[in-house]
This record gives structure tokens, C-alpha cells and sequence, in this order.
């Protein structure tokens, strides 16, 4: 029987911990302190001062996307972001970069085209991909061929 589990740092005390992936939406405590652990179940924006944290701090798979607002290709591919998040919670969590209001992100990762996406898992970079992929279900196969990705 596969693992179904998804482990979750708790944002109170920064203990890991293991959650059946079943028991996610009755709200998950903290094993140490006790505390709700919490888990985004829609994209965040992602700030500059705490992005080094949020990849580092998350355990499981963690969708960077770089988007612009005047992008047609970030508009089609937003709904399908919006909804990976909230079909995935907890075993992926999605942020996004707004390219025009913080330029600095974008510098650093030298972004280009729109959008441009990076996955990491266990805080490790495994994957950059710039611009939009042909098809909206090629992104959700990507994603979750990546949440499955084990070895690195």
C-alpha cells in the first residue's frame, strides 16, 4: 500500500510532521505544541523578505510562478494554478511572483518569459521551466508526476 501521508511543518514550533493525506480537512495538529498546522489550499503571493524561508520551510512540492498582469498565457494558465492548489493542499502549495512589482525576484531568477515556473521539493530546486506549456492538462501531468518524484 503506498504512503499517503504528507508531511507538514508546523509554523508555531517548525516540527515536522506526518499527516494521513485522509485527515487533512479536519484540521491536523501539531504533534510537539499542539498547534493547527496550517496549509494553503489556494496560490499565495510570494514576498521577497520571506521567500528564502517558505522554500526552505516546506517539505513537500513547492510551485513557484513567475507571472506578469498584462499576460494572456499567465490568465489561461491561472485557473488551472488556482485549482492544483486547492486539489493538491497539502502536498503542493503554489506561490506566485508578481514580475512587475517586485523586480528584484525576477532579476535573481532571471526571468524572461511569462510565465516562468520553478518547482522545488524539500526546499532543492528540481525543475525551471520558462513560458507556458502547449496544453493546460501538459501543466497538471507536470505537477503531479513531480509530487510523486521521490529521488534527487
Amino acid at each position: 500500500m503506498p504512503d499517503t501521508s504528507v508531511m507538514i511543518r508546523c509554523a508555531a514550533c517548525l516540527v515536522l510532521n506526518r499527516v494521513p493525506q485522509a485527515k487533512l480537512s479536519s484540521k491536523p495538529v501539531c504533534g510537539m505544541c499542539k498547534t493547527v498546522l496550517e496549509f494553503p489550499r489556494q496560490p499565495l503571493w510570494a514576498k521577497r523578505e520571506s521567500y528564502d524561508f517558505t522554500v526552505v520551510n516546506w517539505p513537500e512540492t513547492l510551485l513557484i510562478v513567475f507571472t506578469a498582469p498584462m499576460c494572456v498565457y499567465c490568465k489561461i494558465v491561472d485557473p488551472v494554478i488556482t485549482e492544483l492548489a486547492r486539489e493538491r493542499a497539502g502536498r503542493l502549495k503554489v506561490m506566485k511572483v508578481d514580475t512587475e512589482s517586485d523586480e528584484l525576484l525576477s532579476q535573481r531568477f532571471k526571468v524572461k518569459k511569462t510565465p516562468t515556473f520553478i518547482v522545488y521539493k524539500n526546499g532543492v530546486e528540481l525543475i525551471r521551466v520558462d513560458g507556458a506549456p502547449k496544453e493546460k492538462n501538459d501543466l497538471v501531468t507536470w505537477i503531479d508526476n513531480l509530487i510523486g518524484f521521490t529521488s534527487y
